[in-house]
């Protein structure tokens, strides 16, 4: 979810072996049941978390994070609250998995300075005292990000000690996907021992290989929880400024599968 080196090619229709060939489904959220997401499933970020960005996410707030017609809405709203003038959604899983298949199907919002992202980070950051472990060291696994400012564009990203944009060191891809939020799209990654391969609309579109050369280039044996936020502006989705235009801004996520 944290800014990316970014690499521009097209998205080749290449048929692909199925991910889940192998796996069985072991946790689902299909958002069928109206009202606010199931508290048994997810655990809301709150406040203003991270990079500059301009939402205060709120807790358990239904304007912010509701289920509706079988989707879950985030909804970013141009409002004042807790110090901030917008109000959002960042929520997580309560389960974290190991060497799994994901998949989300969701339509993430057009407009400059939205920044939605489906990504991943090793359960030890959110863990306290002693125990917890900081960002990059963590892991970070960027199943999807998209940023307003640049309509045409999907990105797809990890982070670690050896490889993040704090170094200089990013690795990741940029797709060109032109008119990304006019359609829902399935995004999917497939995680093994000995790589991470990313998905768009079951095409492989990025690999991340394990170098075998420790936890620095590799935080990725531990377990990961799932995240799904709508960022408004920030060192990224902000860099040209936010139109107003954009509120109410939706992100609507049709389901989360996980396979295993």
């Amino acid at each position: 979810m944290l800014t990316a080196m970014v690499l521009g090619m097209t998205l080749a229709a290449v048929p692909v072996e199925d991910p889940k060939r192998d796996r069985k489904l072991v946790w689902h959220d299909e958002f069928e049941q109206a009202g606010a997401p199931n508290p048994d499933n997810w655990v809301p970020e709150v406040g203003k978390i991270r990079n500059n960005e301009l939402q205060y996410y709120t807790d358990r707030r239904i304007e912010n994070a509701y289920q509706n017609g079988g989707q879950l809405v985030i909804e970013a709203k141009k409002e004042n609250f807790q110090g901030s003038t917008v109000t959002s959604a960042s929520l997580t899983t309560r389960k974290a998995w190991t060497h799994v298949y994901i998949e989300v199907k969701a339509q993430v919002p057009a407009g400059k300075g939205t920044w939605p992202a489906i990504w991943m980070l090793g359960e030890g950051h959110r863990l306290a005292g002693d125990r917890r472990v900081g960002w990059p060291a963590c892991g970070e696994i960027d199943i999807m990000e998209y940023v307003g400012f640049s309509p045409d564009k999907l990105h797809y990203n990890i982070h670690c000690q050896k490889y993040n944009h704090g170094a200089g060191r990013g690795k990741g891809i940029a797709i060109d996907a032109p008119g990304a939020a006019s359609q829902p799209h399935v995004w999917g990654l497939d995680w093994r021992r000995d790589r991470l391969d990313f998905y768009q609309d079951g095409k492989k579109v990025f690999t991340f290989a394990n170098e075998h050369t420790g936890n620095a280039a590799w935080p990725y044996d531990k377990p990961a929880y799932l995240l799904l936020n709508l960022a408004i502006g920030g060192s990224w989705g902000g860099q040209k400024g936010v139109d107003d235009a954009i509120f109410p801004a939706k992100f609507k996520i049709d389901y989360v599968r996980v396979y295993q």
